[in-house]
């Protein structure tokens, strides 16, 4: 088989980062804004993408396409994607095996028995992980992963986005409710306020009622996500948080994996109008 160069974005980025809080190496994958040279005084938004090993490049030509300046392409504004991935070698398959204990580690704030049980039944791996990790992956995103993005790039620190997708999107929420001034804009497509994120939501009720955040619920017009995305929506309009910009969608003709890049992109637009 013939061998060619690997294909790559142009203006991007990628480095590994150690995280002391979560012991954990991360890729990091940044994509700068077009603009960027061409503008030296500027600082631009980010857009943080969680699962970056699958959705970086995917986000990256998302709003770099939705922004190319013309009067009838301009539904974003130029900025930075940040992928948020980890640093896993072998086979494509390996990769992915890996991935996906490593995000359910991450992404749930609790012990899960079932979801570590359906992830090694469908992605087994020698030293399968167990879930929790959350309060340590949302530290490393606070405390170290932000200030750096920070500091080595002319960024906006008072427009901030938050991509999240299925426990990806439960992270966000919860996030949300744990630290919402850390991102000011939340797009989650099929999470949910249930379970670990209800506690939080709860206890952060008790204390505030104000969220001055825009998020953006959206899910597949199907299954059991649907039914979620909808109680999480009665229940945000029911608690009437103050400065809370709520819009929500659903998309026809999708399956909970095939959904990514629609809800992706209407939730970036809907966020950013």
């Amino acid at each position: 088989m013939t061998s060619f160069p690997v294909a790559s974005i142009p203006g991007t980025e990628t480095r590994v980062v150690h995280s002391k809080v979560a012991n954990q190496d991360y890729l990091i994958s940044v994509a700068l804004p077009v603009g960027y040279d061409e503008h030296p005084d500027k600082r631009y938004p980010v857009i943080y993408v969680l699962d970056g090993n699958w959705y970086f490049g995917m986000v990256t030509d998302m709003v770099r396409g939705m922004n190319i300046r013309v009067d009838f392409c301009n539904e974003l504004p130029d900025a930075f994607i940040v992928g948020v991935g980890y640093s896993v070698d072998g086979s494509l398959l390996q990769q992915l095996h890996q991935v996906m204990h490593l995000r359910m580690r991450d992404f749930l704030p609790e012990r899960s028995e079932g979801a570590e049980q359906f992830i090694q039944e469908h992605f087994p791996v020698a030293t399968p992980l167990e879930a929790g990790n959350a309060p340590h992956f949302l530290q490393f995103i606070q405390q170290e992963l932000v200030p750096l993005i920070d500091s080595e790039y002319r960024t906006d620190p008072a427009n901030r986005t938050v991509l999240g997708h299925s426990w990806g999107g439960d992270f966000a929420l919860y996030t949300l409710f744990q630290h919402p001034q850390l991102f000011q804009r939340y797009v989650v497509a099929s999470g949910a306020i249930d379970a670990d994120n209800g506690v939080v939501e709860e206890n952060y009720a008790a204390q505030h009622d104000h969220l001055p955040v825009r998020l953006h619920l959206v899910c597949e017009d199907s299954g059991g996500d649907t039914a979620r995305v909808t109680s999480s929506v009665t229940l945000l309009e029911r608690r009437g948080y103050a400065d809370l910009r709520l819009t929500h969608g659903l998309i026809a003709r999708c399956t909970h994996c095939a959904v990514v890049a629609p809800a992706f992109q209407a939730g970036l637009v809907a966020v950013f109008s």
